[in-house]
C-alpha cells in the first residue's frame, strides 16, 4: 500500500480516544521507537477501519473487540507492514518496521510521496549507490549513465557544460533541489559541475511534462536532486587523486537523536588545466572547487510535523586559455571566472489528521561571479555578474476516497545584474513570477491511475498569464506490466538563460548573445507513451522498457549571427524562429539482484528538426543533437568485499557549427561517433566499528577526446564536442565510521 494512499483508507476513522482494546509498540530495525506511524485495524466483515498513530515512544492504542483482525502499519521511510492477529486481551503485537530503500519512493512526478511503480508520470532514479560506486564528483558525473541524458561540454576555454534531455538543450531542463527551482540561470552556467556529489542522496529524472508543477524552466523535464539525509549517526572521510593531477576530498558527519538530525558535509576538488593538442592553449580548464553545508531536521513531539533547515556555500575558480600563470589580461585568450553561491532554506511540513497535509518552503540564494572574458591582452575585459533568487512555495494535499487533490502556490523573484563594460553589455533583469497549480491524482481502480493538473503562471516578462495543462494515465494490466501515457504543455519565458550569460571566443573576438527586444515566449507540447515490463528472471528481476516521445515547439528560441563590425565583439542574436519537432523512441533493459548486482543499459533513436532551414547554415537539423546514443553500466557488490562499476557510453554523429577564425570560412561539421568507457574497482575492509574502502578507477579508457580541436588564439572555443575529460586513472580511499 503506497504511503500517500493510507489516509484514503483511514478516512474519518482516526480514533480520537476511548478504551484500549489493543496496544503495542512500533520500532525500527535498531530498536528505536517510530513516532507518528499510522496503525490501521480492519475487522473482517466491517467496512470502516479503526486507526491511530504512534506516540513519541512508538506506542499505539486501538479500541478493538475480541476476534480476528488485520493490522496495517506504515511510516515514511519504512516498508509497510501488514499482519493478522486475534484480539483476546489488551496486548497487541510489537512490530519492527524495515527501512524502505529511498529509490523506491519518488516525489518529483506528482510532488507527493509515491512508490515509483504507482506513479503515472514516468520517473527514473539515479540511486545513491550508483553515484558512489561510479566515483561521481558532481551532478554532471552522476547523471551521465541515465538513458536520454547527455552531459556536453560547450566551451574549449572554460568547459561550460549543460544537461540535455531527449534532444533538448540545457535551458529546457529545470534543475531542482528537493523539489525547489533554486538553481538560477546564472548559477546553472557552471552549476552542474559545482553541485557536489557529497550533498546528493539520489536524483530523480522526469522527462517532459513537468511544467504543470514546476513552472517555465521544465519544458524538457526536471532533474531533482534529493539531498542527503542519513538516519544513523556517524561520518565519512574520503580522498582521491589521479594521474591528470586532479585531487579531491570530501567528508560528512551525522548526529541524531529521536527527533533531531544534524548533517554537515564538505567537498573540495582541484583539476589541473590540460592542453590536449599541444598548441599552448588549454582544452581542460584549471578548476578549484570548495563546497560545504549543513542540514537540520526536527520532528514534532507527536511525529506529524517536520522542520528542515538547510544552508550551503559553493566557491569555484576556473581559468582557461593560455599563459595561465599570468594575469588574465596578459594572455592572448583568457576565461577566468570566480563564482560563489550561498543559499539557505526553511521548510515546514505537517500531516493534519488523516485527510490533509501541507508544506511551506522559503528559499534565498545569492550567486556572485567575477569574470574575465577576453582576447588579445585586452585590459578592459573584466566584468561582474550577480544574481539574487528568492522563492516561497506552498502545497496542500487533501485525501478524499480515491482522490488526492493538491494545490500549490509559488512566488519567485529573480534579479540578475550583468556588467561587461568592454563589450557594452549591461543587463539588469528583475523578474517576478507567480504560479498557481492544481492537481488531481485519481486511483480509478486497482491498476489504473489518472493524473491531471493545470498551472497558471504570471511572469514579469509576459504580457498575460500562461496556462500549462498536463494529464497522465497509468494502466497496469498485470503486476509486472505498466503502461503510461502523458501529455503536457509548457513554455519558456523571454529572458536570459545560462547560455546567454556565458561568453566565448571566436576568431580572436569575444562572442556575446544579445536578446531580441521583441522576443516572445516559446511554447512546447510534449506527448509521451511507453510500456515497462519487470518480470522475475531467475534470482533477480528483469526490466524491458520502450518509450516514445514527441515535442512540438512553436516560436522557437534560436541564436543567429548578427555581428556589428563597429563593435569589439562578435554578436549573435537570440530570436524567435518558427517551429520545430523533437521525436523518437527510448529503449531500456536491465537485470538486477537487489543492490548487489545491477546491469542496465539504454538506447535512444531520435530526430530534432526545424520546420524550415535555419539562416546561418541552411540546416533543418538541431545542432549538437545526435540521432543515436546509448549507454550500458554494471554495478556489482561481491560478498568478499569487492565492489565493481563498469560503464560505456556511445554517441553517434551530429551537426556542429564551426565558425571562422582558425578555419577560413564558417561551416557546419558532421562530428564522428565516439565511445567512452569507465571502470572503478574497490575493496571494503572492516576495521572494528569502521570500514575502509580503497578504490582504483579509470576514466575514458578509450581516450575518446575530440581530434579536430581548433588551435591557437583564433580558435572557435564553442566548437567542442565529445567527452569532457581525456583519459585518466586514479586512486581513492574512504573511511566510514
Amino acid at each position: 500500500m503506497s504511503l500517500n494512499l493510507l489516509p484514503l483508507v483511514v478516512g474519518l476513522a482516526i480514533q480520537a480516544g476511548g478504551p484500549c482494546g489493543l496496544a503495542g509498540s512500533v520500532t525500527d530495525s535498531a530498536g528505536a521507537p517510530v513516532a507518528g506511524a499510522v496503525v490501521i485495524l480492519q475487522r473482517s466483515g466491517t467496512a470502516t477501519p479503526v486507526a491511530t498513530s504512534t506516540d513519541d515512544t512508538g506506542r499505539y492504542c486501538l479500541e478493538a473487540h475480541r476476534g480476528p483482525v488485520e493490522i496495517t502499519i506504515a511510516a515514511p521511510g519504512f516498508a509497510t507492514a501488514t499482519l493478522r492477529t486475534t484480539v483476546d486481551d489488551a496486548d497487541g503485537p510489537d512490530v519492527t518496521l524495515l527501512p524502505l530503500h529511498n529509490e523506491n519512493i519518488v516525489v518529483t512526478a506528482t510532488r507527493t510521496r509515491r512508490l515509483i511503480e504507482n506513479v503515472p508520470v514516468r520517473t527514473e532514479v539515479v540511486a545513491g549507490a550508483h553515484i558512489l560506486q561510479a566515483g561521481a564528483r558532481t551532478l554532471a558525473d552522476a547523471v551521465e549513465y541515465t538513458t536520454g541524458i547527455r552531459v556536453e561540454n560547450n566551451c574549449q576555454n572554460c568547459n561550460f557544460s549543460q544537461i540535455r534531455l531527449l534532444g533538448l538543450g540545457g535551458p529546457y531542463t529545470q534543475i531542482l533541489v528537493d523539489g525547489q527551482p533554486v538553481i538560477s540561470a546564472l548559477a546553472q552556467v557552471y552549476g552542474i559541475e559545482q553541485i557536489p556529489a557529497r550533498m546528493i542522496d539520489r536524483i530523480e529524472v522526469v522527462k517532459g511534462g513537468g511544467s504543470a508543477l514546476y513552472g517555465s524552466g521544465s519544458v524538457g523535464g526536471v532533474v531533482n536532486i534529493i539531498s542527503r539525509e542519513p538516519v544513523q549517526a556517524g561520518g565519512i572521510i574520503e580522498t582521491r587523486m589521479d594521474d591528470a593531477r586532479a585531487l579531491g576530498g570530501a567528508w560528512d558527519w551525522v548526529a541524531s537523536d529521536r527527533r533531531t538530525t544534524v548533517t554537515a558535509f564538505g567537498q573540495f576538488d582541484r583539476i589541473d588545466a590540460r592542453d590536449v593538442n599541444s598548441d599552448g592553449f588549454s582544452d581542460v580548464s584549471r578548476r578549484a572547487l570548495g563546497a560545504g553545508g549543513v542540514r537540520i531536521t526536527r520532528t514534532s513531539v507527536d511525529g506529524t510535523g517536520r522542520l528542515t533547515i538547510d544552508a550551503s556555500r559553493i566557491d569555484e575558480a576556473r581559468r582557461g586559455g593560455d599563459a595561465l600563470h599570468l594575469p588574465p589580461h596578459e594572455a592572448l585568450i583568457a576565461e577566468s571566472i570566480r563564482s560563489a553561491r550561498s543559499s539557505a532554506s526553511l521548510s515546514w511540513s505537517q500531516a493534519v489528521g488523516a485527510r490533509w497535509d501541507y508544506r511551506v518552503t522559503a528559499v534565498a540564494a545569492q550567486t556572485a561571479r567575477d569574470s574575465y572574458y577576453g582576447t588579445g591582452r585586452d585590459p578592459n575585459a573584466y566584468g561582474s555578474t550577480s544574481n539574487l533568487l528568492g522563492l516561497v512555495d506552498s502545497q496542500l494535499n487533501v485525501y478524499l476516497r480515491a482522490h488526492t487533490f493538491s494545490t500549490a502556490v509559488q512566488w519567485s523573484y529573480d534579479q540578475t545584474i550583468d556588467r561587461q563594460p568592454a563589450y557594452g553589455r549591461r543587463l539588469d533583469q528583475r523578474l517576478g513570477a507567480l504560479g498557481l497549480a492544481v492537481q488531481d491524482d485519481w486511483s480509478i481502480r486497482p491498476g489504473v491511475q489518472l493524473l491531471s493538473g493545470l498551472r497558471a503562471d504570471w511572469h514579469d516578462a509576459l504580457a498575460r498569464a500562461v496556462l500549462s495543462p498536463r494529464a497522465a494515465v497509468l494502466v497496469s494490466p498485470s503486476e509486472p506490466l505498466d503502461i503510461r501515457v502523458s501529455i503536457a504543455r509548457g513554455f519558456r519565458a523571454p529572458q536570459a538563460f545560462d547560455e546567454d550569460l556565458h561568453l566565448s571566443s571566436v576568431g580572436g573576438d569575444v562572442r556575446i548573445i544579445v536578446l531580441d527586444p521583441d522576443l516572445r515566449e516559446e511554447r512546447a507540447t510534449t506527448l509521451m507513451a511507453g510500456a515497462e515490463w519487470k518480470p522475475q528472471a531467475g534470482p533477480g528481476q528483469a526490466l524491458f522498457e520502450l518509450n516514445g516521445f514527441h515535442t512540438r515547439l512553436t516560436d522557437l528560441f534560436h541564436v543567429v549571427d548578427r555581428d556589428d563590425p563597429s563593435t569589439g565583439a562578435f554578436e549573435a542574436l537570440k530570436t524567435n524562429f518558427g517551429g520545430a519537432r523533437v521525436y523518437g523512441i527510448e529503449l531500456n533493459a536491465g537485470w538486477g539482484i537487489g543492490d548487489d548486482f545491477v546491469l542496465q543499459g539504454g538506447f535512444v533513436l531520435q530526430r530534432a528538426r526545424f520546420d524550415a532551414p535555419e539562416p546561418d547554415f541552411g540546416s533543418r537539423d538541431f545542432f549538437r543533437t545526435p540521432e543515436r546514443y546509448g549507454n550500458v553500466s554494471l554495478r556489482w557488490n561481491l560478498h568478499s568485499g569487492w565492489q565493481l562499476f563498469a560503464g560505456g557510453r556511445w554517441t553517434g554523429r551530429m551537426k556542429a557549427p564551426h565558425y571562422a577564425g582558425f578555419i577560413d570560412e564558417p561551416r557546419l561539421e558532421t562530428t564522428p561517433p565516439f565511445v567512452v568507457v569507465d571502470l572503478s574497482i574497490g575493496r571494503r575492509f572492516l576495521l572494528a566499528d569502521r570500514a575502509l574502502i580503497v578504490g582504483f578507477s579509470g576514466r575514458n579508457l578509450t581516450n575518446s577526446y575530440q581530434r579536430d580541436l581548433d588551435r591557437g588564439p583564433l580558435r572557435d572555443s564553442a566548437y567542442v564536442y565529445g567527452p569532457r575529460f581525456p583519459r585518466s586513472a586514479g586512486v581513492s580511499a574512504r573511511l566510514e565510521f
